[in-house]
Formats: C-alpha cells, sequence, structure tokens
C-alpha cells in the first residue's frame, strides 16, 4: 500500500493477546504518524474501521474488515497512547496472526473533515517486523 507521508497513521503494541478467535487486545498500544499533527482530538471512546481487503485479497473470499476499539487515551510525545485497545472481526486470528514488534499501516487520506467527514473506512495493512518508528 503506497500512502502519501501526511496521511499516514501507525498502531503499534508493545504486547497483543487473543483471548476469542474474532479478536485480539493490545497492550501498550499507540498511535504516531505524521497525520497526528493535523487530526483533530481523538474520542476517549471510539473505533476505526480498518480494511486490509488488498492486502489479503488472495486468502479471503470477499473483504476483509476489523474494527479497532479504545476506551481512554493519553496524549504524550507525539503519539496518542490508547487505553483497553482491541481489534475485531471474522479474520483476526484465522488469517495472520500479529505479533510485538508487527504494526498496522493506516492510510487517513480523505478522511479530512473539508473532504470527507463521513468517510469511515480507513485502507490499512499489517506490516512486520518493525525495527523502531521513524517518528
Amino acid at each position: 500500500m503506497k500512502i502519501w507521508e501526511k496521511y499516514r497513521l501507525e498502531l503499534h503494541w508493545k504486547s497483543v493477546e487473543y483471548n476469542r478467535d474474532d479478536m485480539a487486545v493490545f497492550k501498550g498500544a499507540y498511535f504516531e504518524g505524521p497525520v497526528l499533527k493535523e487530526a483533530a482530538e481523538l474520542v476517549e471512546e471510539d473505533s476505526l474501521v480498518l480494511d486490509m481487503t488488498d492486502q489479503h485479497s488472495l486468502l479471503v473470499p470477499n473483504y476483509y474488515q476489523a474494527i479497532l476499539q479504545w476506551k481512554g487515551l493519553r496524549y504524550e510525545d507525539a503519539r496518542i497512547y490508547l487505553k483497553e485497545a482491541h481489534i475485531k472481526g471474522k479474520y483476526v486470528n484465522s488469517i495472520d496472526t500479529l505479533k510485538n514488534d508487527d504494526y498496522i499501516l493506516i492510510d487517513c487520506r480523505e478522511h479530512e473533515m473539508a473532504i470527507h467527514i463521513y468517510h469511515l473506512v480507513y485502507w490499512a495493512e499489517v506490516r512486520k517486523n518493525n525495527r523502531g518508528s521513524k517518528f
């Protein structure tokens, strides 16, 4: 997935646990990326719909969407830390299990308030073996 740098958002975590077939729970999750300089303040309890169909089109018959949810936030050091964060969806733990050093790259283009305030699905993909952030 090719993303313009200014629309890049990354979701990182310290560890991930699989407690149910359709859910992964993130411990120490946080957002970072250039888009945070422009983004509106997040809500304490909210969610994002992530569409990862492009990355898994050969493995998934229709589409692969998952919902990232959180309860609680903390802004610190150009990051947004998420409390009680998890991702839920039909294929979350049947296609490719997330590892602690992976991250999810999210494309925030066309989600600007002036352009498309109600565009609710974000294109995203899992990136493997994060060797440290560049932010």
